[in-house]
């Protein structure tokens, strides 16, 4: 029997073992995440000028499909905000970063080019595939998340930055517009919820007050069946 338990020890050490290896790989996970930190400053402009391309890419057409007039300004703002921002990394390449950083999906590591295009190419997919209510509520959805996850990348690649002042000052300054956007999106987003809940009229006051005339009729609808004789001619109905 000893002999069998220590055999059945030996299996689960083992297996513990197997197990911390599968485990290994997870870091992978965690490691996107903090992945943006080892960047370079050509790796990091030219992850933005990527994130740029998608954003202008999908402003456009939800410009064109969206149905809610928010939803459709925010678009319009995707694709004049990212062009801008394009256009400032263009020209600060040119001028203060020539000869020294350079613009090509080549700088970004596999991986990270690999996870932008994952995330750009489900965007569009479940975006092709919506119409509608549908649409609008989906694009936010995908608004709230891309910028969230190129948010992330931009906050831990800042650090490593600090020594290359105008391109540190650059990215900060797309953090924050890229804050602000995710922010927006997620106004929408709860915009788009509450209208909802209201009955879907996208438009909360009209939906409220809908709502709101019910309560002080019934009492009396209810109780008037009993004594309809008497109270329909005092009502002059």
């Amino acid at each position: 029997m000893r002999l069998t338990h220590r055999l059945a020890l030996a299996g689960m050490f083992a297996g513990a073992a197997a197990f911390a290896q599968t485990g290994s790989t997870s870091p992978s996970a965690t490691q996107t995440g903090t992945s943006a930190a080892a960047l370079s400053p050509s790796a990091v402009l030219s992850m933005l000028h990527q994130v740029n391309q998608d954003e202008i890419k999908l402003g456009r057409s939800a410009q064109s499909k969206a149905q809610n007039a928010k939803v459709k300004d925010y678009a319009k703002n995707m694709v004049d905000d990212h062009a801008a921002l394009d256009r400032k990394i263009s020209d600060f390449v040119q001028k203060d970063g020539k000869g020294k950083v350079t613009l090509s999906s080549s700088e970004i590591p596999a991986s990270k080019r690999h996870e932008l295009k994952t995330m750009s190419d489900g965007a569009e997919r479940k975006l092709s595939a919506a119409t509608g209510a549908a649409f609008d509520r989906t694009y936010m959805e995908e608004m709230v998340k891309g910028h969230e996850a190129v948010l992330s990348d931009l906050e831990a690649a800042l650090p490593s930055l600090k020594g290359e002042d105008k391109v540190h000052d650059l990215v900060s300054d797309a953090r924050d517009k890229v804050k602000d956007h995710r922010d927006h999106a997620r106004d929408i987003l709860r915009d788009l919820d509450r209208s909802t809940a209201t009955g879907g009229s996208g438009t909360e006051g009209t939906g409220g007050s809908s709502a709101g005339t019910p309560d002080t009729t019934r009492p009396s609808s209810t109780t008037s069946p009993s004594t309809t004789p008497s109270t329909s001619g005092g009502t002059g109905r």
